[in-house]
């Protein structure tokens, strides 16, 4: 099946208006087919198959969830589920994978692992925590322990994703302490890359405006947590916001560059942050 999905997928990305609704169309007709999602997962991380195919395939897969996966996405849903539970659960894991693989197997380009946490985003959307209770505890795994960038990078994208539109409130609020804190020992590690931490301030910031949104209904107890997780963190914002944007002795132009852009990112982040505060 994946020839003929690879083949549909890639006339959705020719400029012929008539052949891509005619790809579109060969793709719905396969959404009954219980192994259509693993195709599509299949050219997702494929890494001979062209980027743009594999682009697809994710943005296929997310459009195939959205239609097929539960009555709770009541807006797109078809009426129509066409996987157990099983299946489902090797969707997520693969999905996941893409999200934070490491090392030879991580994308080369980085919108694939992009789309991939956007799936898994819409995925946890309604299955967490009952049917993905591993999520968070993976997510928090990576976190703090992983020395490859990579997974963080990819944790982290999810966690944008899932802030941003997929989680409730009362969701949000139980994994609230321990996600900040895990959040804080990215932040303030020295060795990880500094546009991976600067992404770590921005998935603060975001949880930070989530926990302001439920202080209607926990008042105290938020404005407690809120009030000590920014005492905790603002000797970093603090630092960071006075570090000076110069060269680094011995490194290359490009590394430089990259420094600095990673430096500018986090410096960003920390103000925009303090600025909310």
């Amino acid at each position: 099946m994946e020839e003929q999905v690879l083949q549909l997928l890639q006339a959705t990305t020719r400029p012929d208006t008539i052949v891509i609704k005619a790809a579109e169309q060969g793709l719905l007709q396969l959404y009954p087919q219980a192994e259509f999602p693993f195709a599509l997962l299949t050219i997702a991380t494929h890494q001979d198959i062209d980027v743009g195919s594999r682009k697809a395939a994710l943005t296929s897969l997310k459009n195939y969830v959205l239609q097929t996966w539960s009555p709770q996405f009541d807006e797109t849903f078809t009426g129509n589920v066409f996987l157990n539970e099983d299946a489902k659960s090797r969707i997520r894991d693969q999905v996941f994978s893409i999200c934070t693989v490491s090392g030879d197997q991580a994308p080369k380009d980085a919108s694939i692992q992009a789309l991939a946490a956007g799936v898994a985003s819409k995925i946890a959307s309604v299955d967490f925590p009952d049917s993905w209770p591993t999520l968070f505890p993976s997510l928090l795994n990576i976190l703090n322990t992983s020395t490859d960038d990579g997974p963080i990078h990819g944790a982290l994208r999810v966690l944008a994703e899932l802030i941003d539109s997929g989680l409730t409130e009362q969701q949000f609020f139980a994994v609230a302490q321990d996600l900040v804190g895990a959040l804080q020992h990215v932040a303030l590690d020295n060795n990880r890359a500094l546009i991976v931490r600067a992404m770590t301030l921005n998935v603060f910031r975001a949880c930070f405006e989530l926990l302001e949104m439920v202080m209607a209904d926990h008042g105290p107890s938020v404005k407690a947590f809120l009030d000590e997780s920014i005492k905790n963190w603002m000797p970093f914002f603090t630092e960071t916001i006075k570090e000076p944007l110069s060269r680094t002795e011995g490194s290359t132009l490009d590394q430089n560059d990259s420094q600095l852009r990673g430096l500018v990112a986090l410096k960003v982040q920390a103000i925009k942050v303090c600025i909310n505060r």
